[in-house]
């Protein structure tokens, strides 16, 4: 039972050095955990412009942001560009959920050091939720709780959509009608989920071409010898670069490698003077916790971008650390891409291009059977410079 202390607020023992209290207005209790805050959880059903800064002008710089938001409610569109801007310049990370279900979550975790504090309840992140409405919400302290609150978010994070620069356009372009049309939330709603969930997608205007060529390729009598020559570049490569650890790089002999891609040396000086910030590169490339996208723009436009560092470069590191999901892009690639005729559609980030991309190509090599996107670079090699 618990003991009434405070017209708003009440205490209930969970575990030893815990609390759990009841809270009415979310802002004054939620500050002053969020200041200290290392690393911060949010899954809401609803976020405006003004609640998210409430939370990012309250953060420590070097805190953590993951958010979780979903798209049954008419989230402010502010809100939602400037989280696609910082993902690209910061650790920060977001998705949306779009599966049929209503998202109705209010949960704000936050982690200090090696300690947790949640808050879940009626609140969304507005000023509504965070100020101005008679809300409910109940803080817990107790770490077993908060371990499942976190698995909770990882779980419903893991299948929601990344947050895109083409899904913001159109968001915006229909939020408007949104407010407008109260009685027509649903039906947009899940109009606006099926712009996440319907991927954008790359054709091939003569891909049955394409796919023949492959496939007379992969019926060559040196087929296994390339597929081995591949796999020995893949090995040499992370060896190069210290794959996955990234602490001893020899950028020399990365580059001296052509397998996957010829790196022209003129980058060397400017890319050795760099070394640190190259580390947090390539171990933010590496992390298949992150929208491929998202790493893919932020290391060639964002805060992570090393001088002397492209497309060639970037892509042949994927390539190196998951042959099987990422295709080099580079000159050859890009002409034999065209020779074929590939469309892509319009107002997509770089990243979001080699994204599609990257998924085409994965297709193309279960449809001719090779082995692998690094097998398939041999190919594209050859059909792009055929005429040279």
């Amino acid at each position: 039972m618990c003991d009434e202390v405070a017209p708003t607020r009440m205490l209930c023992p969970m575990q030893k050095d815990t609390m759990t209290t009841i809270e009415t207005k979310l802002s004054d209790n939620l500050l002053p955990d969020i200041k200290t805050a290392d690393e911060i959880w949010v899954a809401v059903a609803l976020m405006s412009n003004d609640g998210l800064n409430f939370l990012i002008d309250n953060l420590k710089s070097s805190c953590r942001q993951n958010y979780l938001i979903g798209l049954d409610l008419p989230t402010d569109p502010k809100a939602l560009k400037k989280l696609n801007q910082l993902q690209l310049k910061s650790d920060l990370n977001v998705r949306l959920y779009t599966d049929k279900e209503c998202f109705h979550p209010k949960m704000y975790l936050i982690k200090k050091k090696d300690n947790y504090s949640a808050f879940v309840g009626s609140a969304n992140c507005t000023n509504g939720g965070l100020f101005n409405n008679i809300e409910l919400t109940t803080r817990t302290t107790d770490q077993i709780i908060c371990t499942d609150l976190l698995k909770w978010f990882d779980k419903y994070f893991k299948v929601a959509k990344p947050l895109t620069t083409a899904f913001v356009k159109q968001y915006e372009a229909e939020y408007s009608e949104r407010q407008d049309r109260k009685r027509k939330e649903e039906k947009i709603a899940k109009k606006e989920k099926q712009i996440l969930n319907e991927e954008f997608e790359a054709t091939l205007s003569e891909k049955s071409q394409f796919i023949k060529i492959l496939k007379q390729y992969r019926k060559d009598s040196d087929y296994k010898t390339i597929v081995s020559d591949r796999q020995k570049t893949v090995k040499e490569l992370r060896n190069d670069l210290d794959y996955p650890n990234y602490k001893t790089l020899d950028i020399d002999t990365y580059f001296s490698h052509w397998g996957l891609g010829r790196l022209m040396p003129i980058a060397i000086p400017a890319i050795k003077r760099n070394i640190p910030q190259l580390r947090k590169l390539l171990k933010y490339l590496s992390d298949e916790n992150i929208d491929i996208a998202t790493r893919y723009d932020r290391a060639l436009t964002g805060d992570l971008k090393v001088e002397g560092v492209g497309k060639a470069f970037i892509s042949k590191v994927l390539a190196a650390h998951k042959p099987d999901l990422y295709f080099v892009k580079n000159t050859k690639t890009e002409k034999a891409l065209r020779k074929y005729g590939i469309v892509l559609p319009r107002g997509l980030t770089d990243g979001e291009k080699y994204k599609i991309t990257c998924k085409f190509l994965r297709q193309v090599c279960n449809d001719t059977d090779i082995k692998d996107l690094a097998v398939l670079d041999y190919y594209l090699y050859l059909e792009g410079n055929d005429n040279e």
